[in-house]
C-alpha cells in the first residue's frame, strides 16, 4: 500500500494593488521589434493607440501598456508570417476585439 501524501492547507494570498505599467514609444518599439516609423503608420491606420498621453515639458508624450505590446506582436505575425495587408489586419483586429479574444 502506498503512503498517502498529506498537504497543508494553502493560505490565501494577499492581493497586491495592481498598478498599470506604461511604456514609452522607444521602449515599446524596442520590445515589439518595430521602428518608430512603423508604429506611427499603425497608429495612423488606427491599428494601435496609446493607452495614455501625458504632458512632459510642454510636449505630449504617448504611453503604451502591455496590451499594446501584445497587439504589436499579433500585427507582426499577421503581416510577416501570414502576409496580410494593412486593411486585412484592421479587419482581423476588429473581429478579435469583438470576440473579446
Amino acid at each position: 500500500m502506498m503512503a498517502r501524501r498529506t498537504t497543508s492547507q494553502a493560505r490565501p494570498r494577499r492581493s497586491s494593488p495592481v498598478r498599470a505599467a506604461f511604456l514609452s514609444r522607444a521602449v515599446l518599439c524596442d520590445l515589439g521589434g518595430i521602428s518608430e516609423r512603423q508604429l506611427a503608420v499603425w497608429e495612423f491606420e488606427e491599428l494601435l493607440a496609446p493607452a495614455r498621453v501625458i504632458d512632459v515639458g510642454g510636449r505630449r508624450e504617448p504611453l503604451y501598456n502591455r496590451e499594446t505590446l501584445r497587439r504589436i506582436r499579433v500585427i507582426r505575425t499577421l503581416a510577416e508570417e501570414l502576409d496580410v495587408n494593412l486593411p486585412g489586419i484592421g479587419i482581423i483586429l476588429h473581429l478579435l476585439d469583438q470576440l473579446g479574444r
